[in-house]
């Protein structure tokens, strides 16, 4: 009898919270634990394959983000819309067009190529009074101006020396005064009217750039015989005639072409040729032009100044 007691007693003590399962619950946990593992594994399979498709997602977001980056640092250096050339997207355009689509990388267009120009030589006969400075000139032909090139015409006795001088439009004239008198070089134009002021021997020469084409004709404000020619060509296209009349212009343009024949003393003649492939020929005849009184720079007569 006291035995009987002390089980019930002890089975009395034990927590209420701890539930005592049955004999017959064993089995059906074990069966259960058993058929869950497979269906724990595929979860776990099919977790791991979705957090890889996840982190290729944001790969593929990060690199598009990357890309997107450098087009728009591209564009706010000045760029032309694509990647620059080395980085693995070089050659995507940097907007798609309107509507949307993909678009396939545009090729760079090549840098456009320079034809040479066509080229022929132009040769020719010049008639003209006695005269020792004659000149052809293309007319109808742009070049550089000869900006940074100078020439010196000199006050000396009392004369321009030289007397006839022809320059490449943008040449600077300097005319420095080895005489002890004053001269003041001036040019009534067109097509360059300016006027020098005075000056002698020691002091600063000074300087007009030519910058039209066309006959500036020199004068000295103080000694009425002072005179001088200076012919501005408008590009390197001239020479200076032979003593037979003859003369040969290289390196002209194909195409229609206009020439001068000019002298000093003589009046300026015009022709225009076509010249092939094979160049061109031309021939002039100039009349003797009669020297007119000129005024001095104020538009009078000369003075009483003591030449």
């Amino acid at each position: 009898m006291p035995t009987k007691i002390w089980v019930v007693s002890a089975l009395a003590a034990l927590p209420l919270a701890l539930p005592i399962p049955p004999l017959w619950a064993a089995p059906r946990a074990a069966a259960t634990a058993a058929a869950t593992s497979p269906e724990i594994a595929r979860l776990e399979a099919e977790l791991k394959e979705q957090r890889d498709i996840l982190l290729q997602s944001m790969q593929v977001e990060q690199q598009h983000y990357d890309l997107l980056l450098k087009l728009i640092q591209n564009i706010s250096q000045g760029g032309v819309g694509r990647v620059p050339a080395g980085d693995p997207a070089a050659g995507a355009l940097l907007i798609p067009p309107m509507g949307g689509g993909a678009t396939a990388p545009a090729a760079p267009e090549p840098p456009p190529r320079k034809v040479p120009e066509k080229t022929a030589t132009v040769t020719g006969k010049v008639q003209a009074p006695a005269h020792e400075d004659v000149y052809v000139y293309v007319q109808n032909v742009h070049g550089a101006s000869a900006r940074g090139r100078s020439v010196e015409i000199a006050q000396r006795d009392k004369q321009f020396v030289p007397s006839v001088a022809v320059v490449q439009r943008g040449t600077k004239v300097t005319f420095p005064n080895f005489d002890a008198v004053y001269h003041n070089v001036f040019s009534p134009g067109p097509p360059h009217a300016f006027d020098l002021g005075s000056y002698r021997a020691g002091e600063a020469p000074r300087a007009v750039e030519m910058t039209s084409p066309g006959v500036v004709e020199l004068y000295c404000n103080m000694h009425s015989k002072m005179h001088a020619s200076v012919l501005v060509v408008p590009n390197s296209l001239w020479t200076r005639v032979g003593a037979d009349g003859s003369f040969r212009i290289d390196n002209v343009p194909v195409g229609t072409r206009k020439l001068v024949a000019w002298s000093p003393k003589a009046k300026a003649a015009e022709q225009t040729i076509e010249v092939g492939a094979s160049g061109g020929t031309v021939s002039f005849s100039l009349g003797a032009e009669a020297e007119h009184p000129h005024n001095n720079k104020y538009g009078m007569p000369y003075g009483s100044y003591k030449e």
